[in-house]
């Protein structure tokens, strides 16, 4: 009997499943290290996601051939080899493929289900007119270009040519909304859109579902994708950019292969390192053939301009971006605001320095040490900030903290922070405040967004400001999908600034805030009081209020505060080095202009190797 290897698709869990006949031993193990999977025991089987099977193909392929071994497919495991074999020959061509014809919208819809009822801005239908002729695509344009408009429009061309049936849509809670705004204002006759909530997918044409969710989701969406052309939209996709690292990547990425087209959306495809494009690349072209344009030197810790140069050319064929400059909208006014401490503060902050300058062993190559220099990264952002987030009552304080970075119990330093309030206000608490009273007093536009990574902040800001009925959004106030009636929600919050004229004042979270939600029709002033080593996600909390739709004489007014002598002043620099980067990467020099930090996941504290420099030579000028 001839040795045979023969793969068939099982849906729960989802996983293509290898068996063999007379496959020596040898050849067995040989099998199971090329595609990576599990092998029971017996050496009998192997399970393996699709992803993983598809970029296993090539060198499986070598290797049934050189060990005389026939392969032997399902019809589900044909179909995907079909799908992926039309993407590969796509790729090899994509960079002659004309894009350049115009479209009309009417004509592509005729025989289709929907029809657009909004008008496209050019740089729309440009962007429209690329995404329609690649099999799968990115969407990099500036938060505010109207991607989900884009989106939605694509979704409709791609159900008219009988394609898809479906359009699940994976993004951040507070994206939410515009998606189902948008479903009404875009296409007509509206589609029906619901969130998932539970167990099992709604009945509807479009199906919201968050990044948190789809890992215990992953065997009903795929079971349901097997039942329907599905459209896959990411939305904000830099969520998931650690990729097969993360859960959430790995299950995105087992999901892939499923859909009949995929599409990634997102103003900061790589927020701190272009490495970060690795993950969005790999999703929409499963095989990895497109992540393999881009050489591995290009991808160093710290790469060089040329290298920025030649991954933008390597993935220009895939994407597609709208700059800020095409938007049309008046420059914003940037201002940077530096603040000495007040005398109690700077004490505080000396002692921390103190403190932590010697207490680690900074070899610079341990794991844990890494973990910690991000614990004590917070503490100095929070001292410089408000010591108030320090005391050992405080939430934001016992949300950063590791047994051994505490502050000692009765110490001179505990004292100090538990006593702070009763002696000084920090000064850029006071400064905040002072800024948002002058704000409100003004006759039209006085509503004032005002942006901090810590909680704690946000609530000492909540009474500080009580007159002007400030509504509050971070991690604490919950969606509405987890709230029962008459609970204060963050859609709830986000409405009553917009609509109440007594709601002066928006505090807010970038973790919870910076996408998916617009606010430049009625706030035109921003003020941060902190930043992170985060670039990606500050960048996207300044289009809440800096976005396509407004008035040529619209002034837009960003405050950064920081604090003289202190690690803000660190981040501002690398805040900066990283914007510059993702300049570069996406052609736009105009992102310099808005360099401003960002925030990816919550738990990154620091990102690579330079920020944890930045930490330490911080650490380098304690006070004796």
């Amino acid at each position: 009997m001839t040795a045979q290897l023969r793969a068939r698709l099982e849906s729960r869990p989802a996983r293509v499943v290898l068996t063999g006949t007379e496959i020596s031993g040898d050849s067995w193990n040989e099998i199971a290290l090329v595609v990576g999977g599990d092998s029971n025991l017996a050496r009998t089987e192997i399970r393996v996601s699709a992803d993983g099977f598809l970029r296993s193909r090539q060198r499986l392929s070598g290797t049934l051939r050189s060990r005389n071994v026939a392969f032997e497919v399902d019809d589900n495991v044909r179909a995907l080899l079909v799908k992926d074999g039309r993407d590969i020959s796509f790729l090899n061509t994509v960079d002659a493929t004309d894009t350049a014809r115009g479209i009309d919208l009417s004509d592509e819809l005729a025989r289709g289900l929907y029809r657009v009822i909004r008008t496209l801005r050019e740089f729309q239908v440009r962007d429209l007119n690329k995404l329609m002729h690649l099999h799968h695509g990115a969407n990099f344009s500036v938060p505010g270009a109207g991607k989900t408009t884009v989106a939605y429009a694509l979704h409709a061309i791609e159900q008219a040519r009988g394609r898809v049936d479906k359009l699940l849509v994976i993004a951040p809670l507070s994206a939410f909304g515009a998606w189902e705004e948008d479903a009404v204002s875009v296409l007509s006759p509206a589609p029906s859109v619901a969130r998932v909530r539970s167990k099992g997918i709604p009945n509807a044409d479009v199906i919201l579902i968050n990044y948190q969710r789809v890992p215990g989701a992953i065997d009903d969406l795929i079971s349901w994708a097997s039942r329907h052309h599905v459209h896959l939209v990411l939305d904000e996709a830099h969520r998931a950019k650690r990729g097969i690292s993360g859960e959430w990547g790995r299950a995105l990425l087992a999901l892939a292969p499923h859909v009949v087209r995929r599409d990634v959306l997102t103003g900061t495809p790589a927020p701190n390192h272009p490495r970060d494009l690795k993950f969005l690349l790999d999703f929409l072209w499963p095989s990895g053939r497109a992540s393999r344009r881009i050489p591995d030197w290009a991808m160093a810790p710290q790469p060089a301009p040329r290298a920025m140069r030649v991954i933008n050319e390597a993935i220009t064929p895939l994407f597609v971006r709208t700059t800020k400059t095409e938007l049309d909208i008046p420059d914003s006014d940037i201002r940077r605001v530096q603040l000495p401490m007040n005398p109690l503060q700077q004490e505080i902050y000396d002692a921390l320095l103190n403190r932590y300058a010697g207490l680690l062993d900074l070899s610079r190559g341990d794991q844990l040490m890494f973990a910690q220099m991000g614990e004590i990264t917070m503490y100095l952002l929070q001292a410089a900030s408000s010591p108030r987030l320090l005391r050992s009552s405080a939430d934001a304080a016992r949300a950063y903290r590791f047994p051994p970075l505490a502050i000692p119990a009765g110490s001179h330093l505990a004292e100090m922070v538990e006593r702070y309030a009763d002696h000084e206000i920090s000064a850029k608490i006071e400064a905040v405040c002072r800024l948002v009273s002058e704000n409100s007093r003004r006759p039209t536009w006085n509503k004032t967004l005002v942006w901090s990574n810590f909680p704690g902040n946000l609530l000492d800001l909540e009474q500080q400001l009580a007159a002007l009925e400030p509504a509050i959004v971070y991690g604490g106030v919950p969606s509405s999908d987890d709230a029962p009636e008459g609970v204060r929600t963050r859609e709830r919050e986000i409405e009553r600034f917009r609509r109440d004229p007594n709601c002066k004042v928006l505090l807010a979270n970038p973790a919870a805030l910076a996408e998916g939600v617009s606010l430049h029709m009625e706030c035109h002033d921003a003020i941060y009081l902190d930043r992170t080593f985060n670039a990606g996600q500050y960048l996207q909390s300044l289009d809440r209020i800096h976005r396509l739709g407004l008035p040529q004489d619209t002034q837009t007014t960003f405050t950064i505060f920081s604090t003289i002598g202190s690690i803000d002043e660190r981040v501002d620099r690398r805040v900066e080095e990283k914007v510059q980067r993702l300049s570069q990467l996406l052609a736009d020099d105009r992102l310099v202009e808005l360099a401003l930090p960002d925030d990816e996941e919550p738990a990154a504290v620091l990102d690579d190797r330079a920020d944890l420099e930045a930490v330490l030579a911080e650490l380098g000028r304690r006070r004796n």
